[in-house]
């Protein structure tokens, strides 16, 4: 019975343990997957870097391909994703083929990869963290272990919520962290041989992940004595390397160019001047590294005291009050001092993070140095638990309000508008992407050409109307290299073209959309502040140019009130937002016999010709669904339009209007707006109105296009 008992409370202490060890990669996994949702899509302000090129290059890895991205060189993240595509795909088969799927729903891919990421990321989290306990036999140890995401925000960011190299890199260094604790509470019981296989693991798969964990080697180094363990160590590295690196073999050469490049320009990536450093702002940057990361700045200042306090008394008493703590912290700070030194020839802050992530060393060997100094091994306990649940408190805080004010989630609707103006317009158009912009196209582009432009046919395929007009190339392509010039696409497709880019005020970019062609020219028809949509006008020998105008609205609600409709410059009111049901993206308005407008425009006052052609769609009873056109002050005007039944897409028809403003109601105020005329609900979503103007209309009338 005795025994029993003593098995049954064996057990549940056990329990109770993974129990704890289980909160923090919770909250980790929990915080990191709502960062995702919020991001939505990552092509979102430009944010394709690197998720649409770990994308492409953990497609190559599936499909057994040599990768295009060799520059971190990243091998360990890519074959990850290979194999979470692959696992994703066979599980939920979109599309003919694993390469089809992807290339058709890159932001579905991309979403299960973040996920699998923030997975992977708080699964290793509480498995090294249980290792750290079970070699050590501490909880606090363990708990502090776990705290190590939380003391930057892009460690949050960037290895939890996103595919990136950097998870795997990360991951790496707290294993070096974890198994570093456990050589200096285990150095006299175990031997040195399963440190060097392990540690040699640990770096070799860190060196594949990133290059910058390469200062982290200085642990090991300074740990192992004699030479031979410092051999044996580098020997099984490089061994490690190689392995995690296989299938990028072959690329060696251009992964050693890029290294160069790196160590001799003074620029990020590899430009600039030849040089190690730019002597003009080195120590500038090397200062303010210690500001934008001021946890790790604190713990790296905190380890120099103690060593500064280990060398007093080693003068003074003439030996080492702890000799294994003072080599372990002496190695631990000279990794970070140069990492310091590293990232401060190209400073980035995300740049620190392996050298933020080993930072449980330097605070496991700080408390435990200063426990010790307590004669009551239960006093100790008790402050260190007190210290650690302290830091558990504030740190987590901090970590996820420092994560939060890296990204922002305030302009997605307007990003996600922007793309649906682009791409709504009725009939066969072709779409002119910028790169760099703010569009899944130009991801995917750029995703494509850290891929070795592999899958440029499987693009034109799917994505036959959209063009790249690349800024750094100085040319528009067709998701490739063959130069296409803008007056071959204005007769390919009739003059129905549409340019989606950043406020043009380059002028190469503006040359590019300058069109041959006789009598147009392209226009502003859209901006948002952000993004300008621009499309061909007429324009004549006197200069006289055509006006085109563009309303758009695509029901998606405004970050700030998730109740409330975004606005649209010409929309006096969007209406009712609804989640039941959306066209695209994640809403649509609501009508019903309370509230039967949807899409009402700010009236316009129009000349003789104008022309205006509406679009939206519609879900609900057809014989309830109607687009309206009428005059303000006049009932002389009175339009109305109904459902294509024939154009239904799912639950969605297609209403169009298409008309010319006559003669009566030149200089006239009019008013447009989708209307539900039944008691039933209906939902309108990706409102579009265009106002053309011809040339042969601009002096009948001193009235402009917006009213104004």
């Amino acid at each position: 019975m005795g025994k029993t008992t003593s098995t049954t409370v064996k057990y549940l202490r056990q329990l109770l343990i993974i129990a704890i060890l289980l909160v923090v990669p919770v909250i980790l996994l929990l915080t990191s997957i709502t960062t995702i949702k919020a991001r939505d899509k990552a092509w979102y302000g430009g944010g394709y870097d690197p998720e649409y090129a770990y994308l492409f290059n953990a497609l190559n890895m599936a499909r057994f391909r040599l990768a295009g991205h060799v520059d971190h060189p990243g091998t360990t993240m890519q074959v990850t994703g290979g194999l979470v595509l692959q696992g994703a795909w066979m599980a939920d088969r979109r599309g003919e083929s694993l390469t089809k799927a992807v290339l058709s729903e890159p932001e579905h891919y991309i979403r299960i990869l973040n996920v699998a990421t923030a997975f992977i990321g708080s699964l290793a989290l509480l498995l090294l963290a249980f290792f750290l306990f079970r070699k050590t036999g501490n909880l606090w140890y363990a708990l502090l272990l776990q705290l190590t995401p939380f003391i930057s925000g892009f460690i949050l960011f960037n290895g939890y919520t996103r595919i990136t190299q950097e998870l795997m890199q990360m991951l790496a260094a707290i294993a070096m962290a974890a198994v570093s604790i456990v050589w200096y509470f285990r150095k006299n019981t175990s031997g040195s041989g399963k440190f060097v296989l392990l540690f040699g693991i640990i770096c070799g798969f860190g060196m594949a992940s990133k290059i910058l964990f390469a200062p982290l080697l200085i642990i090991p180094l300074v740990l192992f004595n004699p030479v031979k363990e410092k051999i044996r160590f580098l020997v099984t590295s490089g061994i490690s390397f190689i392995v995690f690196t296989l299938p990028v073999i072959r690329l060696y050469p251009n992964m050693i160019y890029w290294i160069y490049r790196l160590f001799f320009h003074t620029g990020q990536y590899g430009t600039g001047t030849k040089g190690i450093i730019d002597t003009s702002r080195y120590f500038g940057d090397l200062v303010n590294l210690f500001v934008v990361s001021p946890v790790l700045a604190v713990i790296f200042g905190l380890t120099i005291l103690v060593l500064l306090i280990f060398v007093g008394f080693r003068m003074v008493k003439k030996h080492w009050p702890d000799a294994l703590a003072a080599r372990l912290l002496l190695a631990v700070s000279l990794a970070q001092a140069a990492g310091y030194l590293l990232v401060a020839k190209q400073p980035k802050e995300v740049y620190l993070l392996p050298y933020e992530s080993i930072a449980a060393i330097n605070a496991v060997l700080i408390l435990h140095l200063a426990v010790s100094l307590f004669s009551s091994k239960t006093l100790g306990n008790i402050i260190a638990g007190a210290v650690t649940l302290s830091c558990i408190l504030l740190i987590i805080p901090y970590g996820i309000a420092r994560k939060k004010a890296i990204y922002t989630t305030e302009r997605n609707p307007v990003w996600e508008n922007a793309w649906q103006a682009a791409t709504g317009a009725s009939g066969k158009h072709a779409v002119i992407c910028a790169n760099p912009g703010s569009s899944p196209a130009t991801g995917l582009y750029f995703g494509n050409a850290y891929s070795i432009k592999r899958y440029v046919p499987d693009l034109q395929k799917i994505y036959p109307d959209y063009y790249i007009l690349d800024g750094f190339t100085g040319m528009i392509s067709h998701w490739g290299n063959n130069r296409v010039s803008i007056d071959s696409l204005f007769n390919a497709y009739k003059g129905k073209m549409i340019y989606i880019g950043p406020p043009v005020h380059d002028q190469g970019i503006i040359d590019l959309l300058d069109l041959k062609t006789h009598g147009y020219r392209f226009r502003t028809v859209y901006s948002d502040g952000y993004q300008v949509l621009m499309s061909p006008v007429e324009i004549d020998g006197e200069g006289n140019v055509a006006d085109r105008k563009l309303i758009f609205n695509g029901a998606e609600a405004s970050p700030p009130n998730p109740e409330v409709p975004l606005k649209s410059d010409g929309l006096s009111f969007p209406g009712i937002i609804s989640y039941d049901k959306s066209f695209s993206g994640r809403s649509s308005i609501v009508t019903n016999d309370l509230n039967p407008y949807a899409f009402s425009i700010d009236p316009e006052v129009l000349r003789d010709g104008d022309q205006i052609d509406v679009l939206v769609k519609a879900s609900g009873n057809p014989g309830d669904i109607r687009l309206v056109l009428s005059g303000e002050d006049s009932s002389l005007l009175y339009e109305t339009a109904s459902p294509d039944t024939g154009l239904k897409e799912s639950e969605w028809y297609q209403v169009r209007l298409k008309t010319v403003i006559p003669s009566f109601m030149a200089g006239k105020k009019i008013k447009l707006y989708a209307w539900n005329k039944g008691k039933n609900p209906v939902y309108f979503d990706n409102f579009r109105l265009e106002i053309y103007r011809p040339l042969k209309t601009l002096c009948t009338t001193d009235e402009p296009v917006n009213g104004k």
